[in-house]
């Protein structure tokens, strides 16, 4: 090392690697083949030291117009740099092409990384300092310290990450084996809802790393097909997470315990008298033995009461740690729903905010390669129309959900519509009423509004209320 750097090196340095840094910037000028790679690992924040970092963006630079980075190419960019001057100039480029590059060509991916986890660890440092200062004031909110260290965290971990970059060949190789695995029963499979043959056909079975929204209108179904969701993921054996800003544990819970219970034409226990404690001793029978069923089953529930885009993600990183913990994995999140969640600027346009929440829930879904459902709730233009089918225009803030959404379903039941349209008995459209509610009766839609990698389409279901319970179309054959 010269003396010069040693200068530079000679104060207190947190979580620094400027042996590292220098290393690694001589070997991209010694070997550009290795620019390529590296860059996909750091970005030129990430050098603690800032004029290796302007010298990393210069490299870049150089190399992204096809010529070749070393001292005499690199001279221009610095010929006014002070820090530069301060080092030996041409000198210390000349210093990192050489000596430190070819010490470095071996281990520039090592220093990558270090470099880059170094990096992640000093944004943690600041961000934590920053809420330990707020904390001492007694004016600022524990909820709000909380949701800025949720937000350090968040911001440590997730900037910066690699990106791999491989062929087309090798990504047909990779992709075609992977398909090959899956046909075979060898590889990773889509998430399977049990019971719900009409959902898995719509979605294609969804894949990890994919973000549906399932939209509907107040009192059309989507928590309980949401709660059969979960249910039915986890009894195929995904892990699978709920977090629920909408209501408690224990109402989904008893949502949970009434569907599990249900068999059409059987004495079967009501949500209201569940919720209640109204059971016969035949009801807390067939309550035990739902209890003994889903004793195994990889399924977690957690209802803040409050929670920001980078407090969910670091939620859904806890739930799937904790999944691990006990030989499983965590496949399948759902969160109800998208209008509780809050951004991360409070100052910010709500506009601004769901498009920030919607892009975070994307990159969250990839980054913990989990399949995500979140509930959204739909404006008022639906219910301005003679058919009150919902589209997509119907979700609020519909670009940027739309746009980042993999899959967008919709849930829609006729009969609530027509309940509230009854006529009186003696007028002449009576008739008429009567034929439709008896076939919207116990009826649930499922509209497939977009399918990343499908058609749309719709499916009509089974929804009985008084249970919170959705069945398949296929549900009565042969009862």
């Amino acid at each position: 090392m010269s003396a010069e750097l040693a200068i530079v090196e000679s104060e207190p340095q947190p979580l620094a690697v400027i042996e590292e840094e220098a290393a690694l910037l001589g070997a991209l000028m010694y070997e550009p083949m290795l620019i390529d790679p590296i860059a996909d690992r750091v970005a030129p924040a990430d050098f603690f030291e800032p004029l290796h970092a302007r010298i990393f963006t210069a490299i870049l630079s150089l190399h992204g117009e096809g010529r070749t980075a070393n001292a005499i190419t690199l001279k221009p960019y610095f010929d006014s740099d002070a820090a530069m001057k301060d080092v030996g100039g041409v000198g210390y480029l000349a210093q990192l092409g050489g000596t430190y590059g070819v010490m470095g060509v071996v281990g520039a991916r090592d220093f990558a990384n270090q470099i880059a986890d170094h990096a992640k660890r000093r944004r943690l440092i600041d961000g934590m300092l920053e809420v330990i200062a707020d904390a001492r004031s007694v004016e600022v909110p524990v909820a709000k310290l909380v949701d800025a260290a949720d937000s350090a965290l968040t911001q440590a971990l997730s900037r910066a990450n690699a990106v791999a970059t491989v062929s087309l060949a090798q990504s047909f190789d990779t992709t075609l084996k992977a398909i090959e695995d899956e046909a075979a029963g060898l590889g990773p499979q889509g998430i399977h809802i049990d019971g719900l043959k009409d959902f898995n056909e719509l979605t294609g079975d969804l894949r990890r790393g994919e973000l549906m929204y399932l939209g509907g209108r107040p009192s059309m179904g989507k928590t309980a097909l949401a709660v059969e969701l979960a249910l039915g993921a986890a009894k195929a054996g995904n892990g699978v997470s709920v977090i629920s800003l909408e209501m408690r544990a224990a109402e989904l819970t008893t949502r949970a315990m009434t569907t599990l219970v249900y068999d059409h034409g059987s004495s079967c226990p009501t949500f209201e008298n569940v919720r209640r404690g109204r059971l016969a001793e035949r009801d807390k029978d067939l309550l035990k033995l739902a209890r003994r069923q889903i004793a195994e089953w990889p399924l977690l529930i957690t209802d803040p009461p409050s929670l920001s885009i980078g407090r969910l993600a670091m939620e859904i990183r806890r739930h799937r740690r904790r999944l691990i913990a006990a030989g499983q994995t965590l496949d399948l999140v759902i969160v109800d729903y998208l209008g509780l969640i809050k951004g991360s600027d409070p100052r910010a346009k709500r506009y601004e905010e769901v498009g920030e929440i919607s892009r975070t829930l994307k990159a969250v879904a990839k980054e913990c390669d989990v399949a995500m459902i979140v509930l959204a709730q739909l404006n008022r233009e639906c219910e301005r129309r003679d058919d009150k089918r919902p589209m997509l225009s119907d979700l609020r803030d519909a670009g940027d959900i739309e746009q980042d959404a993999d899959h967008v379903m919709f849930v829609y039941r006729d009969e609530y519509y027509l309940e509230r349209s009854e006529p009186d008995v003696h007028d002449k459209k009576r008739a008429e009423w009567d034929i439709a509610i008896g076939h919207a009766r116990d009826k649930i839609e499922l509209i497939a509004a977009k399918v990343r990698n499908g058609r749309v389409g719709k499916r009509t279901c089974h929804f009985y209320g008084k249970h919170q319970a959705v069945r398949a179309s296929d549900y009565l054959s042969g009862r």
